[in-house]
C-alpha cells in the first residue's frame, strides 16, 4: 500500500469510528433549529413575530433547515455527523498542506476525534456549523485569496453576530500585513456582500428595526443583565486550559505568517463565549486548537525532557477525562451513566405523546398555545402559536414580551393550550416570571387530557 493510500485508509478509519460514536452518544438538538424555520415557512416574520436575538443563519432566511429537510431528531443527527465528517476532511487537507506532512495531519484529525465529543459535540447548535465555513476561510486567507476569505467570514457573521470581532481582527490583519488597497478592498467587499444581502432581505420584509432591537439593543441590555448564565467552574476552566491553553503555548514562540493567521482564527472563533460559557461554544475554535497544537509541537522540534513530560501529562489527563466523559466502566451496565446512551433531548416518548394528543384535538395550522412544555410542539403537531407571536419562554424574553404574548392569546382564544406549570428555567418557576399568562390560563381553560406533568387544556364554555 502506498503512503498516500495508507494515509487515506487511516483517515477513513478515523471518520468511520467518529461517525459511529456519534450514533451512540446522547443527542441534544436545539429546538430553535426546528421551530424557527418551521414558523418562518408558515408565514411568521422573523424578529417581528418570531422574537429572537440571533442573526438569521439557516433559521430565518428563505432557505432554512426546515425546507432543507432537517425536521426531526433523526435527520438532525445525520446533519451533525455530516458536519463532523466534512470538518475532518477539511482539517486533513488543510493540515497536510500547511504542515507538509500527511501523518501530522492525521494526528490533527485524531485530536479532533478525541475532543469533539467532549466539548458538547453531541449537541447540535449554530456553533456546530461554523467550522464548515471558518476552516475554508482560514485556508483562503492563508493562500491570499482575500475576496473568498472575506465572503466566507461575512457568511459566518450572518450565522452568528459574535463573529463580528473575528471579522474586525481579520480586516485589521489584512491591512497590517499588506498595506495594499487592492487586498484590503477585496477582503472588505467579500465580507460585506453576505451581510449586505441579509440586511436587504430584512428590509424587504419590513423587519429590520425589529432585527436591530433583538440582536443589538436587547442583547446589550436585558440579556446582558439576566441571561448570561453562571460563571464557569474550576473543572470547566481546567479542561479548557488543557486543550486550548496547549494550543496557545505551542504557538507563542513561533513567528510566522501562518501562525499569526491561525492565532487570529483561534482567538476570534472563541468570541461566542462572551454570551454563555457552554462547551458547545468551543466547537468553532476546536479545529484551530488541535491544528495549533500539532503545528506548534512540530515546529518546536527538540522539546527535551520537560517537553516529553508535558506531552505524557497531556495524554494521561486526556485519557482520565475521556474515561469520565464516556464513563467506560459502566458501558456494560443496563443504566448508562456517562454520555453513551440513546437519550435524545426534546424528542423523548413523552414529547411525542404530547404532540399526538395535540393532533387528536386540532387540525393542521390551528392556533394553540404552549406554556412551559417543549417549544417545538408547534412544529411536531403542525400547528401555529396563538396571536401569530412566538418567543422562547425564558425569563429574560418574558420581561419584554409577556404582555404581547398574552394579548395574542386573548385575541385568538385558542381552543387548546398545552401547559406544564412545573417547569423552572434558570431556577425560576414559569408560574412566577409568566404570572399573568398563567393566571389567564387557569381562569379560562380546563384540563381534558394529561401526559406526565403536562396538561392538555380546553377553553371553558363562555
Amino acid at each position: 500500500m502506498s503512503k498516500n493510500n495508507l494515509q487515506y485508509f487511516l483517515l477513513g478509519l478515523i471518520l468511520l469510528v467518529h461517525g459511529f460514536l456519534l450514533t451512540k452518544l446522547i443527542f441534544f438538538p436545539y429546538p430553535e433549529l426546528f421551530i424557527y424555520p418551521y414558523l418562518t415557512n408558515h408565514g411568521l416574520l422573523p424578529y417581528f413575530q418570531i422574537l429572537d436575538q440571533h442573526f438569521p443563519g439557516l433559521m430565518f432566511l428563505p432557505i432554512n433547515f426546515d425546507n432543507l429537510g432537517m425536521t426531526n431528531e433523526i435527520s438532525a443527527r445525520i446533519w451533525l455527523i455530516s458536519i463532523v465528517l466534512i470538518t475532518h476532511l477539511f482539517l486533513f487537507f488543510i493540515s497536510r498542506s500547511i504542515l507538509k506532512n500527511g501523518y501530522k495531519a492525521l494526528l490533527v484529525n485524531l485530536l479532533y476525534f478525541l475532543w469533539q465529543p467532549f466539548f458538547e459535540g453531541w449537541v447540535l447548535w449554530i456553533d456546530s456549523f461554523l467550522p464548515l465555513i471558518l476552516l475554508p476561510a482560514f485556508y483562503s486567507l492563508y493562500n491570499r485569496k482575500f475576496f473568498i476569505s472575506g465572503i466566507l467570514i461575512g457568511l459566518v457573521v450572518v450565522f452568528k453576530q459574535v463573529m463580528i470581532p473575528l471579522a474586525a481582527l481579520l480586516a485589521f490583519y489584512v491591512w497590517w500585513e499588506s498595506r495594499e488597497f487592492k487586498k484590503m478592498r477585496d477582503f472588505f467587499i467579500g465580507l460585506v456582500i453576505p451581510i449586505f444581502l441579509m440586511i436587504i432581505y430584512l428590509i424587504s420584509i419590513g423587519v429590520f428595526s425589529d432585527f436591530f432591537y433583538w440582536t443589538v439593543i436587547f442583547n446589550l441590555t436585558v440579556f446582558a443583565q439576566y441571561g448570561r448564565g453562571e460563571m464557569p467552574s474550576f473543572a470547566h476552566l481546567s479542561r479548557v486550559a488543557l486543550v486550548f491553553g496547549s494550543a496557545f503555548i505551542a504557538l507563542l514562540r513561533i513567528k510566522e505568517r501562518s501562525v499569526t493567521i491561525l492565532l487570529i482564527f483561534l482567538v476570534g472563533s472563541l468570541m461566542g463565549l462572551s454570551t454563555r460559557f457552554d462547551f458547545v461554544h468551543f466547537q468553532p475554535a476546536l479545529p484551530f486548537a488541535v491544528l495549533a497544537t500539532v503545528y506548534g509541537l512540530g515546529k518546536l522540534g527538540g522539546l527535551g525532557k520537560l517537553g516529553k513530560i508535558l506531552i505524557i501529562g497531556y495524554m494521561l489527563i486526556a485519557i482520565w477525562w475521556l474515561n469520565i466523559f464516556y464513563n467506560i466502566k459502566d458501558v456494560a451496565s443496563s443504566a448508562y451513566k456517562g454520555h453513551l446512551g440513546d437519550k435524545v433531548f426534546f424528542f423523548d416518548q413523552s414529547t411525542y405523546a404530547i404532540a399526538n394528543k395535540v393532533m387528536q384535538h386540532t387540525k393542521p395550522n390551528d392556533k394553540i398555545f404552549v406554556f412551559g412544555a417543549a417549544p417545538h410542539l408547534y412544529q411536531m403537531s403542525q400547528v401555529l402559536p396563538a396571536g401569530d407571536v412566538f418567543v422562547f419562554q425564558f425569563p429574560w424574553f418574558y420581561k419584554v414580551a409577556e404582555k404581547r404574548i398574552l394579548e395574542g392569546i386573548k385575541k385568538d382564544q385558542p381552543e387548546i393550550i398545552v401547559s406544564d406549570r412545573t417547569v423552572k428555567i434558570e431556577d425560576q418557576p414559569i408560574t412566577e416570571f409568566a404570572k399573568e399568562i398563567d393566571q389567564y390560563i387557569q381562569q379560562n381553560y380546563e384540563p381534558i387530557d394529561q401526559v406526565g406533568t403536562t396538561d392538555i387544556l380546553r377553553r371553558k364554555p363562555q
